[in-house]
């Protein structure tokens, strides 16, 4: 029988093996967007198995009325965070040419982006943003995530999310328009 992700995530409680579906379901989508948030693909599994362990280790407390995804990545994303903090705290994260490269060769929602602009310089242009504004972006045009999962992830308001990634937008266009 097929379960949801929010079923599994109740019966991972009374018995680990429902966890394992869920984590094959998503560990490679949180691995990659722990590394272009974190701009470390090697230590990329190491914080998406920590992720992952904190899933698991607080899955009682997952409301199973919310989206697991949701739950999943925000749990992703403080892991992230605190990665950041511990190891670039006076410098500006950077993505390895393997993850530029790969970010724009397997995301149809930023191919639409790159129809009207120039590869090499949306990509640098992502990574001169701050954390922040990327990472609206990141959610955005490369999870797909609704405004919604967004704000649950991010920990904003919902009526927040679409002024936000305006404003990173309009952020990124501006060092497009510098950098060409």
């Amino acid at each position: 029988m097929d379960y949801s992700d929010e079923e599994l995530a109740r019966l991972t409680v009374r018995n680990k093996k429902y966890f394992d579906p869920l984590v094959g379901k998503y560990a490679q989508k949180i691995r990659a967007y722990i590394a272009r948030l974190t701009g470390n693909w090697p230590d990329s599994e190491d914080i998406t198995q920590e992720a992952f362990i904190k899933a698991y280790v607080n899955i009682a407390s997952f409301n199973p009325k919310l989206k697991f995804s949701s739950w999943l990545y925000r749990i992703a994303h403080n892991e992230a965070v605190n990665y950041i903090k511990k190891h670039y705290r006076y410098r500006q994260v950077e993505f390895s040419d393997e993850i530029k490269n790969k970010l724009i060769d397997d995301s149809p929602a930023l191919s639409k982006i790159l129809e009207k602009e120039n590869a090499k310089m949306v990509r640098d242009s992502l990574l001169k943003l701050n954390p922040r504004d990327r990472e609206i972006l990141e959610l955005t045009y490369f999870e797909e995530k609704s405004y919604l999962e967004i704000a649950d992830i991010l920990e904003i308001s919902v009526n927040s999310v679409g002024p936000t990634i305006k404003r990173s937008r309009e952020k990124l266009k501006k060092i497009i328009k510098k950098y060409g």
